[in-house]
């Protein structure tokens, strides 16, 4: 298997935000221009979420101290359910504890004890993570490469055994974008063959109703593509997301522990998460404005040098020489009040990391021409 994610560790106090976090943050008391993070609408600091939040922690308390199968519902969560299912055009939704558990659930409900895993090299640790715990037998293939893909198909997969192929849809560091209607080519040769999709950096932001990488890229309604996301990125709310038909849903709550078993998402996080819903379908202009930055942002990092690719995806990896030139350019930016992350590793980077920005649909004119100023400084 692939490596495990950076051992945890305590924030120091000079990256710990005290503000809300948007295009400009606070942190110890200075206020920085913020080009990081995955808030990519930025609907996560909008009033109406901490008010619904508000209204149901008074009404309904934190959780309802028990799992959903008995008497564990809370109208805030069914409301939830509801806004994910009108913004993604289905029957019915799944708002789950974390988005790191959607891919493990579709393996619960949708992979058979003979079939065998196909991961992307590159693929994030939740779908590492949801690999590694279904117990099937796992086979890496080239990044975002269906020739990669169809060789080891045909190298490793045994007579009896069904392929799924499991595969971000926008991969979180680097922007690339799974190929998804090139794998369901390949797998036209595979009966009962289907493909997993984490993504979470593409809900809320791609496709003509921000659907995300399956809407973008793959042929409508296939039902081999089972994709997962999170409410916690471009949406501003928090939990995991599955949506589908109601049979679909039912299925998924039949085979999962999670739904039996787990306390469900705190109350006024639901409620939140469903004021950010509704902003997220009622608003689509923040979609156009988003796009609208990630070119110019792209645009202008190229006009000073920068090895940028032209992607739709709001987050963007510069490699710059060694893991100590970029911690340098990125202290220099911080000195001169700009927050750009420096990642030493993450899942799909070189061994020197890389400085990892991200775009908001807030971000405006004067924020990308004080950066690029600050860049044809330092380089």
């Amino acid at each position: 298997m692939p490596d495990s994610p950076p051992a945890a560790s305590t924030p120091s106090p000079s990256r710990v935000f005290d503000t809300a976090t948007g295009p400009e943050v606070g942190i110890d008391g200075r206020r920085y221009l913020h080009f990081g993070g995955t808030g990519y609408l930025d609907l996560q600091r909008r009033p109406e979420l901490a008010d619904a939040a508000e209204r149901a922690l008074r009404r309904y308390g934190l959780h309802p101290a028990t799992t959903r199968l008995g008497f564990g519902e809370s109208p805030p969560l069914l409301e939830a359910e509801a806004e994910a299912a009108r913004f993604f055009g289905t029957e019915a939704a799944w708002l789950l504890p974390s988005g790191w558990l959607g891919a493990s659930v579709l393996l619960d409900a949708h992979a058979g004890p003979a079939d065998r895993l196909y991961l992307d090299q590159d693929a994030h640790f939740a779908l590492r993570d949801a690999a590694r715990l279904s117990g099937r037998p796992v086979v890496t293939f080239g990044h975002a490469d269906p020739a990669s893909l169809q060789s080891e198909l045909r190298a490793t997969l045994r007579a009896g055994e069904q392929p799924v192929v499991l595969t971000d849809g926008v991969f979180p560091v680097t922007g690339h974008l799974a190929p998804l209607a090139d794998y369901l080519r390949i797998l036209d040769g595979f009966p009962g063959a289907r493909v997993v999709v984490d993504d979470a950096h593409g809900f809320g932001v791609l496709g003509p109703h921000g659907r995300g990488t399956s809407e973008l890229l793959s042929p409508p309604a296939d039902r081999r593509l089972l994709v997962t996301g999170t409410a916690s990125k471009a949406l501003g709310g928090y939990g995991g997301l599955l949506t589908g038909s109601t049979e679909f849903i039912q299925r998924l709550h039949s085979a999962s522990p999670w739904f039996a078993g787990s306390t469900p998402l705190p109350t006024p996080v639901a409620a939140a998460t469903a004021a950010a819903l509704r902003l997220a379908r009622e608003e689509p202009v923040l979609r156009v404005r988003l796009a609208d930055n990630i070119r110019q942002l792209r645009h202008g990092l190229r006009a000073v040098g920068l090895p940028v690719e032209d992607l739709p995806s709001p987050m963007i990896p510069v490699v710059l020489g060694t893991g100590a030139a970029m911690q340098r350019l990125h202290e220099a930016l911080r000195a001169d009040g700009i927050l750009v992350p420096y990642l030493p590793r993450y899942a799909g980077l070189g061994p020197h990391g890389a400085l990892r920005l991200a775009v908001f649909a807030t971000h405006e004119p004067a924020h990308f021409e004080q950066l690029f100023a600050a860049l044809r400084r330092h380089l």
